[in-house]
């Protein structure tokens, strides 16, 4: 069984992030292979080189079964069993996708979080994108870096964007470089507002 449980696995802040608790990506289970009936293991995070959480599965048919220890804000541990089903939908181009079926609303959903003694979707668990709590300014920020970054130039914002990326069309590295500069300069302006600086 686990040693350290989800009692230690989170923050809560104005609202919880996905990014700030620990997940279950069925979609890296299947790249891993651990998917298969009878396949079993840990499955362990770590932050600055300090393990965090630590569980064990094993997997049946159509499920996966979760071990591990949860632990009451200033309560005593305890061990936690969790079954969690799994689903399937037809691809396109053939083959068929797993999904986790959520053990509280029965969604299906790619990623389980561990913001309290059990697994479930980041709606039951009311979470937010950590983007979704940016600020306007920081927003469009990381979006003109986004940009900056797929035109292959550096996130500096008051470097140029001068060369076309091989293989784009030029209407596409257009609209790009004009989005970025306008995100950028924006992002600069509502930043600026914010302190009560100037900008020219």
């Amino acid at each position: 069984m686990g040693g350290y449980g989800s009692g230690r696995w989170y923050r809560w802040d104005s609202k919880s992030t996905t990014e700030s608790l620990h997940r279950i990506d069925i979609r890296w289970l299947k790249e891993q292979g651990y998917l298969r009936p009878g396949a079993a293991g840990s499955l362990s995070w770590s932050s600055r080189g300090e393990q965090t959480g630590l569980i064990d599965y094993r997997m049946g048919l159509n499920r996966m079964v979760l071990n591990y220890c949860h632990r009451p804000h200033g309560g005593e541990w305890e061990g936690v069993e969790q079954a969690i089903s799994f689903d399937q939908t037809p691809c396109n181009y053939g083959g068929f996708r797993t999904w986790f079926l959520c053990p509280r609303c029965g969604k299906r959903v790619a990623v389980l979080y561990g913001a309290g003694k059990y697994f479930f979707c980041r709606h039951c668990y009311d979470l937010a994108y950590a983007s979704q709590q940016e600020d306007e300014a920081t927003r469009l920020i990381r979006k003109a870096r986004r940009i900056r970054k797929r035109l292959g130039v550096s996130d500096d914002l008051m470097e140029p964007i001068l060369l076309k990326p091989k293989n784009m069309h030029w209407a596409t590295f257009h609209r790009l470089r004009r989005e970025a500069e306008q995100a950028g300069s924006l992002g600069r302006i509502v930043a600026a507002q914010r302190f009560g600086l100037e900008i020219f």
